[in-house]
């Protein structure tokens, strides 16, 4: 603990301890920061240089700012790391990539890949975003010593994220709207797609009319139909006295990221909001707001004047779940006069509900029963009839969402993004080396030359050459080819002749011409073993 800046073992169970979920599930919060702090590597790098900045962070948000800080400059004071990539106006540094004048945008707008230059072959090639911050990550020394559990968080959930909404915005004809239309975005058939709110249709928005104070945020595609929407509080204080704009959790299309980060994107810049719910990693966790920079807010306390009656409807709470009604306050904390919770699906107040049927989190509803399944790198539990948008990695032995998931190009086997192996020479994604393998060989088969003599591939034509082989068999030459570093080396080695510019690996030594060679007394026929033959 002397390392750590925790108030005590109740400061670390507040942040670490364990939760039971609706289905009775303990999980412990946070488990990627935990990671982050336990990993060995990164203590003995404090101690050695008696800078403990990167194990002072309490929170998902100051976790991402600082790993992601200190990687950039890492690459950047790195001179072993001299190649510049440039994304999303972020620059990062690397040894064998770059970005050109497109700065990693593809030309046939592929939202889920970069194209970037690799530096060993001198050719543009293209690859999946979290595959190559990962990468280019891992180069520096920053990214050597932290968590592979924080590396794919960055690169995997993170970046991917930021990468897609960028690129989103590039083409996509959404539009922004802010006012207090909340039966429109509580309304199933008003949004596109799947929005897994426990609230849809269910007659609860009056709540945010009558009760706080709130606009509904969301967003549109060309056809009109809802592609994300969050409740912006329009009124929240803090206990220093401060006054913010905060906007709630967010609910999106199917549940993609990409639209709630395109959200909060147009509301940062039409100056909506003073600060918003992280996206991904502790999006349940009350006090998981950052301001519109990214800095995180998770230890200020908020509050917001919430006027309830007991028989008032009431819309779940994801943040400002603690309800005082004497004084008709809600707060993103236990507040010491806290009379009810207001995280629950219940009409009213005064509403009781009897229910012995287990949670799915992922669709928010009762159900009779649930397994663990996987999205984002986290456990979730989800209705075991009700599986559609997951799949069993045989490989993991465990269902994951379709998010996460990719198909090998070789054996079509599914696989987590996160685990696949990529090939620069033919672009692909692969469940394994042995995949990678044979695709590289088919890919070469089609594309590079062949050298019969070395077994082996070569990328240039220019690189192979031919050379007649004697048969002792049917005592004739046989024509095959040979690359021209291997010929060469024959040729110091003084293992070939070379007759009428072709090369023979062997000669009669009676007349020291090739066999069955019909002498035609013409001095240029000499034979030699000299390299400028070649």
């Amino acid at each position: 603990m002397l390392y750590y800046q925790f108030n005590g073992y109740e400061g670390f169970k507040l942040c670490f301890g364990l939760e039971q979920r609706n289905n009775g599930t303990m999980v412990r919060k946070n488990k990627i920061l935990l990671d982050h702090l336990k990993h060995r590597p990164l203590l003995k790098y404090c101690r050695e240089n008696n800078d403990y900045t990167l194990l002072n962070i309490h929170n998902m948000a100051d976790l991402q700012e600082k790993i992601q800080g200190a990687v950039k400059a890492s690459g950047k004071e790195d001179e072993s790391l001299p190649y510049k990539i440039e994304l999303i106006g972020e620059t990062y540094w690397s040894a064998k990539y770059r970005t050109d004048e497109h700065k990693g945008l593809c030309g046939d707008m592929d939202k889920a890949s970069i194209w970037y230059v690799n530096i060993k072959r001198n050719r543009p090639f293209k690859m999946k975003s979290g595959k190559f911050m990962r990468s280019v990550m891992a180069e520096t020394k920053i990214g050597q010593i932290i968590s592979p559990v924080v590396l794919n968080w960055l690169s995997g959930d993170v970046f991917t994220q930021k990468w897609h909404t960028y690129m989103y915005g590039q083409t996509s004809d959404v539009t922004l709207h802010v006012d207090s239309n909340f039966k429109k975005i509580y309304t199933r058939d008003k949004c596109k797609g799947n929005f897994n709110s426990c609230m849809a249709d269910m007659n609860r928005d009056d709540f945010y009319k009558y009760s706080v104070k709130a606009q509904a945020a969301y967003i549109t595609d060309a056809e009109g139909s809802i592609l994300a929407r969050a409740i912006l509080f329009t009124d929240v204080s803090d206990s220093d006295g401060g006054k913010w704009r905060l906007l709630e959790r967010q609910y999106s299309s199917d549940d993609n990221a990409i639209f709630k980060h395109l959200l909060i994107e147009k509301l940062i810049h039409g100056k909506h909001i003073d600060g918003y719910k992280i996206v991904g990693a502790s999006c349940n966790d009350a006090s998981a707001f950052v301001k519109i920079d990214g800095t995180s807010l998770h230890d200020k306390k908020f509050e917001i004047e919430c006027d309830l009656e007991e028989d008032g409807p009431l819309s779940y709470q994801d943040s400002f779940k603690w309800y005082d009604y004497t004084n008709r306050k809600a707060y993103n904390y236990p507040h010491a006069n806290w009379s009810h919770e207001l995280d629950t699906t219940d009409e009213t107040l005064s509403y009781e509900e009897e229910c012995n049927e287990e949670w799915d989190e992922y669709h928010q509803y009762y159900c009779e029963e649930t397994r663990t399944c996987y999205r984002n790198g986290r456990e979730i539990s989800v209705d075991v009839n009700n599986l559609d948008d997951f799949e069993w990695i045989c490989s993991r032995n465990e269902y994951h969402h379709y998010s996460d998931i990719t198909v090998c190009e070789e054996c079509e086997e599914a696989m987590l993004i996160e685990d696949t192996k990529h090939s620069d020479l033919t672009g692909g994604q692969y469940c394994c080396q042995t995949c990678r393998e044979e695709a590289e060989k088919r890919f070469k088969s089609k594309n590079w030359h062949y050298s019969e003599y070395d077994d082996e591939w070569f990328e240039n034509e220019y690189d192979i050459t031919n050379i007649n082989i004697y048969n002792d068999q049917t005592l004739l030459y046989e024509k095959k080819t040979i690359s021209i570093s291997t010929l060469q080396d024959l040729i110091m080695d003084e293992k070939i002749w070379f007759f009428d510019d072709e090369a023979f690996n062997a000669v009669n030594p009676a007349t020291r011409f090739p066999y069955n060679y019909k002498h035609q007394n013409n001095p240029s026929h000499e034979y030699t073993t000299s390299e400028a033959s070649v």
